[in-house]
């Protein structure tokens, strides 16, 4: 009853098609059955799919999951989510990854001991006021594995989107740092979008430097090249 009266107050609508949908999604029935995902039960690790390995040959962590390609409807949500903190397309994501997080996991029910949600710098976060990838994933992960904060961004990075791949690997060079033991872990790291995998390989590094056994990203979207 409380639901259907908050539903008719503060009505909500699908960010794709304006249908009625209830107040905590962003997405009717019928358009997250529509969008653009990747299918995990053919290639349940994305760096064993030839098209992607093409793409990102030269990532360090040991799996990769990631929703759909940084292409329209998520390009859109993405970008108003990060630079406008526009609500309704974070539960869009949240529904997507949900949605994506449940088939992998139902195909590969082998699960990280932690998950890592990498931080922005401390100047850029108080530049921004929030960790966009924070706000989107920690309700996704609730019921898989703990969150852990042990990856501290020391070195204040140029915007990755501003450079070259080569200057992107460079501009990341020590960027993070582990403050913890992660001996004989596996560890999951989450990001928004993988564009030439960079970020997570400098993440990659400073947790297998720490220890880590294996180390898995996780992603909303992959740019394709």
């Amino acid at each position: 009853m409380k639901q259907a009266v908050l539903n008719w107050l503060f009505p909500s609508y699908c960010v794709q098609c304006q249908s009625p949908i209830t107040a905590n999604l962003g997405l009717c029935d019928y358009c997250l059955e529509d969008l653009p995902l990747f299918d995990f039960s053919k290639y349940n690790n994305l760096l064993h799919r030839p098209d992607i390995v093409e793409m990102f040959p030269n990532c360090e962590f040991d799996k990769l999951f990631a929703c759909a390609f940084y292409q329209p409807p998520f390009e859109h949500w993405l970008k108003r989510l990060k630079f406008s903190n526009q609500i309704h397309y974070k539960k869009a994501l949240q529904q997507t990854i949900k949605k994506q997080l449940a088939q992998f996991f139902e195909q590969s029910p082998t699960l990280p001991d932690t998950f890592i949600i990498l931080p922005l710098h401390k100047s850029r976060f108080i530049t921004r006021g929030f960790n966009q990838v924070s706000q989107v994933w920690q309700p996704c992960l609730a019921n898989y594995a703990p969150l852990n904060n042990v990856l501290i961004r020391n070195k204040k990075t140029q915007a990755q989107s501003e450079l070259s791949k080569a200057k992107r690997i460079k501009n990341l060079k020590n960027a993070f740092i582990c403050t913890e033991d992660m001996g004989d872990k596996t560890v999951a790291i989450v990001d928004d979008v993988m564009t030439t995998g960079a970020t997570l390989n400098a993440a990659t590094s400073a947790l297998k430097q720490a220890g880590a056994k294996q180390v898995w990203a996780f992603t909303t979207c992959l740019t394709p090249i």
